[in-house]
């Protein structure tokens, strides 16, 4: 039985008299159940994944990569601009156990063996299967910055140890359903985050590309704590509901390198015609926005996938779907096509078991 997160349900259900609904978000209120005070980030308050407690530093604040004692719950304290460790005491991307040598790959006592590095930094080590629990991170600590982007109200998640060795991460905007916000989604963006991926998220009534022109400017901006720590090259976008009807219609933006479009069909004629990019449809069975799906489906012109969840409904199917989510997203934009393409073919894991129906084409 797939786990339900009580928080994220229960705020989700209170929104989801769906489509026609419409509010801002939370307005920098931090979701976590249990968290302690969030320290002071650029544009926001920056708060870190754990298990709800906020980190705090030197003097009670807290920035990215800023060691600090944890306050207000047990989440474990930031440990520089590093990613996850691997065994205690090392340090950096693979680092080694107690006494390893980091990043070199020598194993010290007790220690994991090095992690491969990919364009997204670690690949990870999470299977196909387990991929979409929000409890398996992956390689990245992640992070979020509440109250910020162009209109003062976006929420951004991103790795701790942003632009480590130099790497630039590839962009993603998230489209929330009807009557939501960033605060709905902490689950799912956190999960995207640790995986090395940086994405912007503003409530239902905002525009996507909006935002996605403001983290590009921010990019240039000298003064940001995301200058050059994007891929401009690696631009994508997607939505749940509302988010990807949006999606539909910013279709033409030609920064976009990949879709991902959760339960919020047209039925064709609004944009999808335009998606010349890779793009993965989610959604189950007997749900009304997969229905619509089908037309969209069939005027995509790039490579794109279609997969369907055996027992979710409109509001948990981003959630219900979140391991093909992240697999294809691994494979477009981070360069895995060797690890994750084999698990949209029949066979693979989203073409079996919780996954009743996939499609592909100009695989």
């Amino acid at each position: 039985m797939r786990q339900r997160y009580g928080l994220w349900a229960s705020a989700v259900a209170a929104a989801a008299l769906l489509a026609c609904a419409s509010s801002d978000d939370t307005n920098g209120i931090n979701p976590i159940a249990g968290a302690g005070i969030s320290g002071g980030g650029t544009g926001g308050s920056v708060t870190t994944a754990g298990s709800g407690g906020a980190v705090l530093g030197a003097g009670g604040t807290a920035a990215p990569g800023t060691a600090g004692a944890p306050a207000g719950g047990t989440g474990a304290p930031m440990a520089g601009n590093q990613a996850p460790q691997a065994g205690a005491g090392g340090s950096g991307p693979g680092a080694a156990g107690s006494g390893g040598e980091a990043g070199g790959g020598d194993a010290g006592s007790g220690g994991a063996a090095p992690t491969a590095m990919g364009s997204c930094g670690p690949e990870t080590t999470v299977s196909a299967a387990d991929l979409g629990n929000p409890a398996n991170l992956g390689p990245w600590m992640p992070m979020h910055v509440e109250s910020t982007g162009p209109s003062g109200s976006s929420w951004i998640f991103y790795p701790e140890g942003l632009g480590k060795d130099g790497l630039k991460h590839p962009l993603f905007q998230w489209g929330p359903g009807a009557g939501t916000g960033p605060s709905l989604y902490v689950d799912h963006l956190n999960l995207l985050a640790s995986h090395g991926f940086v994405i912007v998220c503003q409530s239902s009534t905002q525009s996507g590309r909006e935002a996605l022109d403001w983290m590009l400017e921010q990019n240039e901006d000298q003064g940001s704590m995301w200058y050059q720590k994007l891929d401009t090259e690696r631009v994508a976008r997607g939505g749940h509901s509302m988010g990807a009807l949006q999606s539909f219609s910013e279709a033409d933006d030609p920064r976009l390198k990949l879709a991902v479009l959760v339960c919020g069909g047209a039925n064709g004629g609004s944009g999808a015609a335009d998606m010349s990019y890779p793009t993965i449809f989610l959604g189950g069975v007997g749900e009304g926005g997969t229905t619509n799906f089908r037309g969209d489906y069939a005027e995509v012109t790039g490579l794109s996938a279609f997969v369907t969840h055996s027992s979710t409904d409109h509001i948990y199917c981003a959630r219900d779907n979140l391991g093909p989510w992240v697999a294809f997203m691994r494979w477009r934009l981070c360069g895995e096509e060797a690890k994750w393409k084999k698990e949209f073919m029949p066979g693979g894991t989203y073409c079996a078991g919780d996954w009743v129906e996939c499609m592909t084409k100009n695989f």
